[in-house]
C-alpha cells in the first residue's frame, strides 16, 4: 500500500509556505507523493471552499526544485477544459524538471459555469475526455512528431520535444466515482481515482471489471479523508485510533485499493503536519508490502 498527501494549494489555509511545508514534511515521513487540487475559473457561487486557489500545474513545477524524491500529482485536473497537448506539453516539462517524478490524475469536472468561463463546451466533455487521454498518451509515446486525428482534437506534424522522462510517460489514473469513469479509467489509463468512496461499494464496482483488468498493473488510488479527531459534523473515510485506521484501510485494501491519497482534515499547518507525523509513525508501518 503506498500513501499520497494532498496539498493545502486551495481553500483557507491555503499558501505558498503552507504548500512548501507539506511537500517537505511528506517527503521526510517517506509519503509516496504529494497532490495539488484543481480549478481554474468557478463561479463565485460554487468557490467557497476552493478560494483561494493556487493553480495545480504550476505549484508542482514549483515545488520540483524544492524536493528531490517525492512524486508530484494532480487530484484531478479538469482536462476537457483544457488543451490536451498543451497539458501533455506542461506534464512532460514537469517531468524533465522532476527528474521523473509526475503522475497525474484527470476527470471531466462537474462545474458547467466553470466550462463556460473558460470557453469550452461542457455537454460532450465526456467523449472529449476520451480523446484527450489519447492526446496525451500519443503525445507521450517517445516520438518527436505527434499526429492524432480525432473528432474533437486534431494534432499535425506537432514537434513534441523534449518527451517525459518516464517511459510512456507519467502514470496517468482518471478520476471519478461513476461506472463510466472507472471503465474510461481501466480503458485508458493506468489506475482508477474515486473521491471519498466507502469500501463496500468499490468493491462492488470493481467486481463489474475485473475481466478486463486481467492481471496488468493497475492503481486502484481513492483520495480520501482523514483525522485522528474529526471536526464535528464531519465523517472521514478515515478515523479514530491508529489501530481503528489500519483496520480502515485494511477494509480497503481487501476491496482492491493499493494507494491512498490522503486529505488531512486540519485547523492549521502545525496540526497538519502532527497529523502526518503521527500517522507515518503509527500507521504506515504496519500497512507495508
Amino acid at each position: 500500500m503506498k500513501f499520497g498527501v494532498i496539498l493545502p494549494n486551495y481553500g483557507a489555509g491555503s499558501s505558498r509556505l503552507a504548500v512548501v511545508d507539506t511537500a517537505l514534511a511528506a517527503e521526510k515521513l517517506a509519503f509516496d507523493s504529494v497532490w495539488t487540487t484543481d480549478h481554474l475559473a468557478l463561479p463565485e457561487s460554487e468557490s467557497a471552499a476552493y478560494s483561494p486557489i493556487l493553480e495545480a500545474l504550476t505549484t508542482l513545477a514549483y515545488l520540483a526544485g524544492s524536493t528531490g524524491r517525492i512524486k508530484l500529482g494532480v487530484s484531478a485536473l479538469v482536462l476537457p477544459q483544457r488543451s490536451p497537448l498543451e497539458v501533455a506539453k506542461e506534464v512532460a516539462t514537469l517531468d524533465v524538471l522532476s527528474g521523473g517524478r509526475a503522475m497525474l490524475a484527470v476527470g471531466i469536472g462537474w462545474s458547467q459555469g466553470e466550462y463556460a468561463n473558460l470557453g469550452q463546451a461542457f455537454k460532450n466533455r465526456g467523449a472529449r475526455m476520451d480523446e484527450a487521454i489519447q492526446v496525451l498518451r500519443t503525445a507521450w509515446r517517445g516520438s518527436r512528431i505527434v499526429d492524432y486525428q480525432g473528432r474533437h482534437y486534431t494534432v499535425e506534424n506537432a514537434v513534441f520535444a523534449p518527451g517525459p522522462v518516464q517511459a510512456g510517460g507519467p502514470l496517468l489514473w482518471v478520476a471519478g466515482n461513476s461506472a463510466k469513469a472507472l471503465r474510461r479509467a481501466v480503458m485508458l489509463s493506468d489506475g482508477w481515482h474515486p473521491t471519498s468512496m466507502p469500501p463496500a461499494e468499490l468493491e462492488r464496482m470493481l467486481r463489474v471489471v475485473r475481466p478486463l483488468l486481467q492481471n496488468r498493473p493497475f492503481n486502484i488510488a481513492p483520495r480520501l479523508e482523514i483525522a485522528f479527531e474529526p471536526a464535528e459534523g464531519t465523517s472521514p473515510a478515515l478515523s479514530g485510533s491508529a489501530e481503528q485506521m489500519v483496520e480502515q484501510i485494511q477494509t480497503y485494501r481487501q476491496a482492491g485499493v493499493n494507494y491512498i491519497v490522503l486529505s488531512f482534515q486540519a485547523e492549521s499547518q502545525p496540526a497538519r503536519e502532527k497529523a502526518m507525523r503521527r500517522f507515518a509513525a503509527e500507521v504506515m508501518p504496519r500497512l507495508a508490502g
